[in-house]
């Protein structure tokens, strides 16, 4: 270390040219990735460029200097520099003027690397022979990764070269090329003093090239697998899409995602064109375009399948959880980050419920006016059961409340004034499977852009415990963002579990951004003061849970790749005295000879969709599943046999038994269940084998005018009583939630499900539903042109500080009546009246 300190030290020029590329690397780094704007990005460009420049003259005239115009016999070490701070600078400037994408990950980290090594090839002679062997096989890697961007940008060969004599900025085409030259120049130095480090080089070609092949051939296999599966479906037979049985049978690994962002996300080449340009990721996807060799090479040397973006797409939701990524976009959301989260919640641990307010700023990094204007998307995973009680938009610094409107109405109004218009809107809509979508526009680079979504959540109970869940999102990202967490509780939680700082009835915490965290503290027995709205009254009771008679004579067994033969084997035990059947393609009817053969088939499977329309006798039948969080969901699979025959099906509303055996639960089946068109139990094998041989399967109970939450063994009552009780007006909301969903069960896949009375309900309890919306328009003229109405006889968008009951109309007048009393009795009193005299004094 020491020798090689020395020899470092005893060349001024060569350590100062070290020094500056670390300068330059770190004012590069600050651009690209701390503080990633055009602004910055523009500044450490120009500052980049600028000490290449002024380095690139002081090579030259020391080279003058020293040898004339034989330039060419000046110190290749210097020229090695020279190269870096040129690379540097190109990829600087490629933030300004994209030649390609951004990079992989991994490919950032192979360029470091082989910038490292070619910068440590003039030390080789001081190096002891083991570390010659490595340097080697690194200078043979990096050899690899510069001929690929030679190759690639061969192209802008000729413009470069010609613009190069007046804009020097084109001589960055040519870095690559030149690394490639100084690399074997190096390489061969090394072979002449010891010839065995050819084998060392020759390995560090031989190696990116060998984990290529391994790249292509699962690249193939995977081109191999859709293929096939579009060749067995040619028959048009199918209840299902293509798309569908590729997306289960493809293998869950980071190159089928590649494979399948290939040309949405990753650059691939165009043969029309040329062999890398041409064809650059679409704006149908919403994630950052990026630049992978592998991919392009896989792209280039496999071909391009006969998949559409449209397939692909829904393959991508479906599996690889991009379902927000696949938002519809008006504009662009590139340059949006979260830059803060404040979350305030008032938990009810005797009301088992929740009203959690967020509120998000969103920053816009981008310096450029002229893209300025930009769409915010966010997806809220709401915790099971809840509902979206309030929306606020932040209009030239004031917060403006939202209103209440149907869908369609909604999104009639925002694509015209976000599409056409260029004005503030910010909307929410409900989604399928617990979740919501709210879009903000416009979010500019003057200031922050804020919104604040209020949700009322019902409280998990498990084991005695309640279960505080936070809302988490995916939207522009919060991987910096401040956070500021406020719990407050109605009464002293007991024996809470939380890492905020807090004691009694506040918990707070400021920290970075946390998207998934819980708390959870002993239940305590339930509140009996009510709510009263509208002339009706709104309690809680333990819902009730019963064991009821049931023997199911068929059963059906819903397996997929989550199984395990272990599992199976238990279960068979069991049930093989009764009618059990799988699908595959049909109903087929297991036995000792074809379950294991059919079972190795079915398990093969990524997900699995069982259709239950093809159940003939529901009311003696159980389907038993066990599934993770991938499917798509029934929605998406509209114009399908299957979404055809299940919409029938599930008209008739009779709700079939179903039988978890994991802890998750897919997109289908989790819609359903929301739905209440399930009998859904949820445990283990041994839990199912007992209650199978009992004939008894736990059920909730469930009235005409009440709702069950099953998740917090809670029930809702609604009655004609309209006494006045301080419970939270979140009884309303989620009671009017429930309702809906359980009202419009029968004809939601109908698409026929929003009437007046369905709408009401939603109106009065001021919620975001299927049939239902919030949004927030920039003027009352915005509203009443897109005939959106106030509400009236409505709990309005929740808050923190309005939680009791709301006093009915009458109960306006007796509180003010007795108010004017009060008032005029201590006017006449005595110690007014010696209050007043002394004023007049």
């Amino acid at each position: 270390m020491k020798k090689f300190r020395s020899i470092l030290l005893e060349d001024s020029f060569r350590l100062s040219g070290m020094i500056f590329i670390i300068l330059s690397l770190a004012i590069f780094s600050v651009g690209a990735f701390l503080i990633p704007n055009s602004e910055t990005e523009l500044t450490s460009f120009f500052i980049c460029y600028g000490i290449t420049t002024i380095f690139t003259f002081a090579v030259l005239l020391r080279a003058l200097g020293q040898y004339g115009w034989k330039i060419s016999r000046a110190k290749l070490d210097y020229t090695v520099i020279l190269l870096i701070f040129w690379l540097i600078s190109a990829f600087a400037f490629n933030k300004e003027m994209s030649v390609f994408d951004n990079s992989a990950t991994w490919v950032s980290i192979y360029i470091c690397l082989a910038a490292a090594t070619v910068l440590l090839a003039p030390f080789q002679k001081e190096l002891g022979i083991r570390a010659k062997y490595v340097l080697s096989f690194f200078m043979g890697t990096a050899l690899v990764l510069f001929g690929y961007y030679a190759m690639y940008l061969l192209p802008l060969y000729i413009i470069g070269a010609l613009a190069a004599i007046f804009l020097g900025l084109s001589v960055h085409v040519f870095i690559p090329f030149f690394l490639c030259i100084v690399i074997l120049v190096y390489a061969y130095r090394f072979h002449r003093i010891t010839p065995s480090l050819k084998y060392a080089f020759g390995a560090g070609i031989v190696l990116p090239l060998f984990i290529l092949c391994g790249f292509l051939l699962q690249w193939i296999n995977i081109q191999g697998k859709v293929i096939t599966v579009q060749e067995q479906n040619t028959s048009g037979n199918n209840i299902l899409p293509d798309w569908v049985h590729i997306a289960q049978a493809l293998p869950h690994t980071s190159i089928t995602e590649k494979f399948l962002k290939a040309g949405l996300v990753y650059t691939i080449p165009d043969k029309s064109s040329n062999w890398f340009w041409g064809d650059f990721g679409r704006n149908s996807f919403g994630e950052a375009h990026k630049h992978d060799p592998m991919v392009m090479a896989a792209s280039l040397l496999a071909g391009k399948i006969d998949l559409s973006d449209e397939n692909r797409i829904q393959i991508l939701k479906t599996v690889f959880d991009s379902r927000h990524l696949a938002e519809e976009r008006l504009w662009s959301g590139d340059d949006l980050i979260t830059s803060k989260v404040i979350t305030e919640a008032k938990l009810y641990p005797e009301y088992r419920m929740a009203y959690t307010e967020k509120t998000l700023s969103i920053k816009n990094t981008n310096r450029n006016t002229w893209r300025g204007s930009q769409e915010a998307i966010y997806t809220f995973q709401l915790p099971q059961g809840s509902v979206v009680s309030s929306l606020s938009l932040w209009i030239n610094g004031v917060e403006e409340h939202a209103r209440l409107t149907t869908k369609g109405k909604a999104d009639s109004a925002y694509h015209q004034i976000v599409g056409v218009e260029n004005r503030d809107p910010s909307v929410v809509h409900w989604q399928e499977g617990n979740q919501v979508t709210v879009r903000v526009f416009p979010c500019t680079t003057e200031e922050d852009r804020k919104f604040k979504i209020g949700i009322t959540s019902p409280m998990l109970l498990e084991n005695g415990r309640l279960i505080y869940q936070n809302s988490s999102f995916k939207g522009p990202s919060a991987n910096r963002a401040d956070e500021r967490v406020r719990l407050s509780f109605s009464s002293v939680p007991k024996s809470i579990d939380t890492d905020l700082a807090g004691i009694g009835l506040t918990y707070i915490d400021n920290r970075n951004y946390q998207n998934d965290w819980q708390l959870s503290m002993n239940s305590v027995p339930l509140a009996k003061a009510g709510f009263s709205f509208a002339g009706k009254s709104y309690k809680i009771t333990e819902s009730a849970t019963i064991n009821t008679f049931f023997k199911p004579d068929y059963i059906y067994l819903d397996i997929n790749n989550t199984w395990t033969k272990a599992e199976l084997t238990n279960l068979w035990a069991n049930i093989k005295s009764r009618r059990v059947y799988a699908f595959d393609q049909q109903l087929l009817e297991l036995n000792e000879k074809n379950m294991w053969s059919t079972f190795d088939k079915l398990s093969q499977l990524n997900f699995s969709l069982f259709p239950l329309y093809t159940i003939p006798d529901v009311e003696k039948s159980v389907v038993i599943t066990k599934c993770n969080s991938q499917s798509p969901n029934l929605s998406d699979l509209d114009q399908s046999k299957f979404y055809t025959s299940s919409k029938s099906f599930l008209a008739k509303s009779i709700p079939i038994h179903v039988y978890n055996i994991g802890q998750n639960l897919n997109p289908y089946l989790q819609t359903l269940k929301q739905f209440n068109l399930l009998h859904y139990t949820t445990g283990t094998i041994t839990q199912f084998n007992q209650q199978l041989q009992q004939n008894r399967f736990p059920e909730q109970q469930e009235l005409d005018k009440a709702i069950s939450i099953k998740s917090s063994r809670l029930m809702i009552q609604e009655s004609a009583d309209t006494s006045s009780d301080q419970a939270p007006d979140h009884l309303l909301r989620l009671f009017a939630y429930h309702k809906i969903l359980r009202n419009i069960s029968a004809t939601y896949f109908q698409k026929d499900y929003i009437n007046p009375d369905l709408l009401k309900s939603a109106d009065q309890a001021f919620i975001v539903s299927p049939v239902s919306s919030l949004i927030v328009l920039e003027t009352k003229k915005d509203y009443e042109r897109f005939d959106i109405d106030e509400s009236k006889n409505s709990l309005k968008n929740a808050s923190i500080q309005s939680s009791g009951a709301a006093p009915e109309p009458h109960e306006w007048v007796l509180i003010i009546l007795c108010a004017s009393i009060m008032i005029y009795v201590y006017c006449q009193s005595v110690h007014f009246k010696r209050l007043r005299s002394k004023w007049a004094v």
